[in-house]
C-alpha cells in the first residue's frame, strides 16, 4: 500500500467538511452582495417575481439531465483504465464529487478517487487523474459550444479571437497531458532520485491514467459527449431569458432561435472565462462576464442581466452541490450496509 492510499480516508474527511462549504457559500454572497449593489435590489427582486416557480423546476429537469450525460463520460473514463464499478455505485461515487464544485477549477472533485479506492481498493494515483481529463475536456466543450454561438450569431471579432485563443491554450495542454513524454521526461526523472523517489508508483499510474483519457481517440469522443451535456445548461438560459425579455416560452421562430444563440454564447463563455480564472467555481469572473455579456448582446438592464445571472447559478452551481451532499449521504449509507453484511457473514 503506497503512502497516498493509507492518507486517503484522512485526506477525505478533510476535504469534504460543512465548514470548508460554508466558506465558499459565504464567497458566492459576497459576489452576489456586489451584483446587488451593482443593480438595486428591489429591481433584482421586481426581475426574479416574473420567472415562475415551474420554470426553475424545468432548468432544475435539465440540469440533472446534464448530470445524466457527464455521466457517461465518466463511465467511459472508468472502463479506460480498467476500473469497474457497478452503475448504482458508479453514479453516486460520480455525483458525491460535485460536493466540491465550487473549487478552483472543480479540481476538488478528485476526491472521488478516494471514495473509488475505500469501494475497491483501487489506488488514489489512478482515479483521481480522471478528473483532469473531465475538466479539459469540458472547457474544450464550452469553448466549441461558445464558438458555435459566435460562428452563427455574433460578429465581434475581437471577442471570437479571444474565445479561439482560449480554445487553443486547453487544446495544447490536452495534448501535452496526455503523452508520455510528459511523464517520460519531467515526471519520472524528478522521481526517479531524493526524497520523491517514492512517488514514482504513483506517476506511474497517473501516466497510465492521463494517456488513456487523453489520448487523441479518447478526447474526441469524450468531448462530444460533453458538448450535449453543457448545451441542457445553454437551454436552461434561453429558457430563462426568454422568459425575462417578456417574449414568454421560447419557439419556434427565428427570433427565439437566435436568441438561443446569444444565450449558448453567454452561458459558455462565462463559464470558460470562470475555469480559467481559476477562482473557486469561477465565482465572481463568471457573474461578471455573464452581466457583461447580457447587457451588450441582450440590452437587458443592469437588474434583468443580475436576476438572470443569479438565477443560472442557482440551478447549475448551486444545486449541484446539494446534489453532491445527497449522493455522499446515500454513497455513505451504502458503504455501511454493506460493511454490516460483511460483518455478519460467518
Amino acid at each position: 500500500m503506497t503512502q497516498d492510499e493509507c492518507a486517503a480516508p484522512e485526506a477525505k474527511s478533510s476535504l469534504i467538511s460543512f465548514r470548508r462549504v460554508v466558506v465558499f457559500v459565504i464567497l458566492g454572497t459576497l459576489v452576489y452582495a456586489l451584483i446587488g449593489l451593482y443593480a438595486r435590489v428591489d429591481d433584482i427582486a421586481a426581475a426574479l417575481a416574473t420567472v415562475p416557480l415551474w420554470v426553475l423546476a424545468v432548468m432544475i429537469g435539465l440540469s440533472f439531465l446534464n448530470y445524466l450525460i457527464r455521466y457517461a463520460k465518466w463511465q467511459f473514463y472508468l472502463n479506460r483504465i480498467g476500473v469497474q464499478l457497478g452503475h448504482s455505485v458508479s453514479f453516486r461515487v460520480f455525483l458525491a464529487g460535485f460536493t466540491l464544485t465550487v473549487t478552483p477549477a472543480k479540481i476538488g472533485e478528485a476526491v472521488k478517487g478516494y471514495f473509488i479506492y475505500e469501494i475497491d481498493g483501487t489506488p488514489v494515483a489512478k482515479t483521481a487523474p480522471v478528473v483532469v481529463s473531465e475538466r479539459v475536456t469540458d472547457l474544450l466543450a464550452m469553448v466549441l459550444l461558445a464558438i458555435l454561438g459566435f460562428s452563427i450569431g455574433i460578429s465581434t471579432s475581437d471577442a471570437l479571437f479571444t474565445v479561439i485563443m482560449l480554445g487553443g491554450l486547453v487544446l495544447v495542454g490536452a495534448i501535452v497531458l496526455g503523452r508520455k513524454e510528459l511523464y517520460n521526461k519531467v515526471l519520472k526523472r524528478l522521481t526517479s532520485v531524493g526524497p520523491l523517489k517514492r512517488f514514482g508508483e504513483s506517476c506511474d499510474l497517473i501516466e497510465d491514467t492521463m494517456t488513456k483519457t487523453l489520448c487523441p481517440r479518447a478526447m474526441i469522443i469524450s468531448t462530444m459527449i460533453s458538448m450535449p451535456g453543457w448545451f441542457m445548461e445553454c437551454l436552461e438560459l434561453w429558457i430563462l431569458l426568454s422568459i425575462m425579455s417578456g417574449a414568454g416560452l421560447p419557439t419556434l421562430s427565428w427570433v427565439s432561435f437566435m436568441l438561443l444563440v446569444d444565450a449558448t454564447f453567454i452561458h459558455s463563455a462565462s463559464s470558460v472565462i470562470g475555469a480559467v480564472t481559476f477562482l473557486p467555481g469561477g465565482l465572481g469572473t463568471y457573474e461578471a462576464t455573464s452581466v457583461l455579456l447580457m447587457m451588450g448582446l441582450l440590452s437587458f438592464t443592469n437588474a434583468a442581466a443580475s436576476a438572470a445571472t443569479i438565477l443560472i447559478r442557482f440551478v447549475t452551481l448551486w444545486f449541484s452541490v446539494v446534489v453532491g451532499f445527497v449522493a455522499l449521504r446515500l454513497l455513505n449509507r451504502a458503504k455501511q450496509s454493506s460493511a454490516q453484511l460483511t460483518a455478519h457473514q460467518p
